[in-house]
């Protein structure tokens, strides 16, 4: 069995107590990765996922496939269909501008969490990647470094968070919105404006600005929305069109 390390998503001090978030299960874990693979773009929209394919993958029984499956159903990055298996869900424009809209009005609460933490490690990790991240915007090829550096910021800024719920919301909203913001990055005028962006955002968490903070970070969010629906509706119309 391939080694997936358990990974503390957490830890807050209050009054002397130090708490952590409990570690990710191993199907939960095998999600991530499986998100990661559709990242890749191992898989597209309405492709099959064969759960013996991925209990050899892992090295894993297919209880835990199965297990990470249903979470990614839940996340609404697959669907499981009776007697077809699961197979990579397909979003209409509406569908991302509704999911994008959730993340957004959730992150302006978060990022109240990340400015005001004792949790000074995550915080400055948090504001040296926002700020070190322009450097990814800068090759033409490095379009997959870039949105994995972005997914890590997102869900450092949903660690910060000391409502568990909201942290696990959040990064389920990560999740689902991952392959949309590498379909809206894929331009590198669009990852520069977005790296300027993250900066300004480093800047304000630096100086726990909640207010300023709030703004950028909806900032992000809405223009990786926007860019994300013109190039689908962009693709739609050229699958339309005849020759």
């Amino acid at each position: 069995m391939i080694e997936i390390q358990n990974q503390i998503l957490g830890s807050f001090a209050k009054g002397g107590e130090k708490k952590y978030r409990r570690p990710q299960s191993l199907p939960e874990q095998i999600a991530q990765q499986i998100s990661q693979a559709i990242l890749r773009g191992d898989y597209g929209p309405g492709d099959p996922i064969k759960e013996q394919n991925l209990a050899d993958t892992f090295q894993v029984s297919r209880g835990p496939i199965r297990e990470a499956l249903r979470i990614l159903e839940k996340d609404g990055v697959v669907q499981i269909l009776p007697n077809r298996g699961a197979h990579i869900t397909r979003l209409s424009s509406r569908e991302v501008r509704d999911i994008f809209e959730i993340r957004a009005a959730l992150s302006q609460l978060v990022i109240r969490y990340l400015c005001n933490t004792r949790d000074e490690e995550l915080r400055q990790g948090f504001i040296a990647g926002a700020a070190g991240i322009a450097e990814l915007a800068k090759g033409e090829d490095l379009l997959d470094e870039y949105v994995n550096e972005s997914f890590k910021l997102s869900q450092m800024l949903a660690n910060s968070s000391e409502n568990m719920r909201l942290a696990e919301m959040m990064q389920s909203l990560a999740r689902q919105t991952m392959r949309y913001t590498l379909l809206g990055l894929r331009r590198t005028d669009r990852r520069r404006k977005s790296a300027a962006i993250w900066q300004k955002l480093s800047t304000s968490v630096g100086n726990r600005d909640e207010k300023t903070s709030g703004r950028y970070i909806l900032q992000l969010i809405n223009d990786s929305m926007s860019a994300a629906i013109e190039e689908l509706e962009a693709e739609a119309t050229s699958q339309t069109t005849p020759e």
